[in-house]
């Protein structure tokens, strides 16, 4: 069956909601990309935003971003099908683990859903001039209360994919209870997560990143706030500055999987932090 990522009607009934789509390629070459595709409503302001960042090791960091004629992505059954005819840039990504639903916040003012279509995927890439193949990453994410309204000191997510294992994780602070990981799809507990570290006590498994390539590193949130201002006029008085200014970094890197000591896997890991306190 086919589905455009939209958000059903009932879900647009509130006053905030934000319907955001993120999906990531890695080559065994080094390069990788990642794409944006999100729309929000407020009150009767709505606004479309999406953007292509290419990285590779030569070039370094490109980034094309607009807030008109915005794709969304396709949803085929394990399939997901996204085409920026704008950037002349196509790609489809086929699911290669099942996919994990989780309701990340929920309060009387809303929730925040996210949806990973796709922890592990098989990606190809279609640019004018030629063709790539690598590994890739799916979510979407549905909030319907403000994100400035969901506590959160600072946000590490992040992403691992290698031959048999994938992993994922969140967390909003150093609570444990804002915190999750989910290993080839299982959620699990008790776990550690900083900036190069993600450790499963309990398995006594530990993934190793480093902070090797800097995909992004800069005010985003202020940026793209900055642009979408003249679309949705009251979004500057509503956004808290220390929100507004929260300052973060996208890394990409080689990783590796220990399981007592000994590597079992090394892949690609996709991982950001942001800081709300800055």
């Amino acid at each position: 069956m086919e589905t455009s990522g939209e958000i059903p009607a009932i879900e647009k009934a509130g006053k905030f909601c934000l319907n955001k789509w993120y999906l990531d390629f890695t080559s065994e070459a080094g390069e990788a990309m990642i794409f944006y595709s999100a729309k929000l409503n407020l009150n009767h302001w709505s606004a479309n935003y999406t953007s292509w960042l290419n990285y590779d090791t030569v070039s370094g960091v490109t980034v094309k971003s607009r807030f008109s004629d915005v794709p969304i992505p396709i949803l085929l059954g394990n399939e997901i099908v996204f085409n920026d005819e704008l950037n002349s840039v196509a790609g489809k990504w086929n699911s290669k683990a099942d996919m994990i639903r989780y309701r990340i916040f929920e309060s009387a003012e809303g929730f925040l859903d996210w949806n990973c279509f796709q922890p592990a995927s098989n990606v190809t890439i279609e640019l004018p001039d030629r063709k790539l193949t690598g590994i890739g990453y799916a979510e979407q994410i549905i909030m319907t209360i403000p994100p400035w309204k969901i506590h959160m000191d600072g946000l590490l997510w992040g992403r691992f994919v290698s031959d048999g294992y994938n992993l994922v994780w969140i967390s909003f602070g150093k609570d444990a209870s804002n915190s999750w990981v989910w290993l080839n799809g299982e959620s699990k507990g008790n776990c550690l997560i900083e900036n190069e570290l993600v450790r499963i006590p309990d398995m006594n498994l530990e993934l190793t990143m480093d902070r090797g390539a800097t995909l992004e590193s800069e005010r985003k949130i202020l940026s793209i706030a900055a642009r979408t201002i003249h679309l949705i006029p009251v979004l500057h008085k509503i956004m808290p500055f220390r929100f507004l200014t929260a300052g973060g970094s996208k890394w990409l890197n080689r990783s590796e999987l220990r399981i007592k000591g000994n590597v079992v896997t090394a892949g690609m890991s996709i991982h950001e932090f942001v800081n709300f306190k800055t």
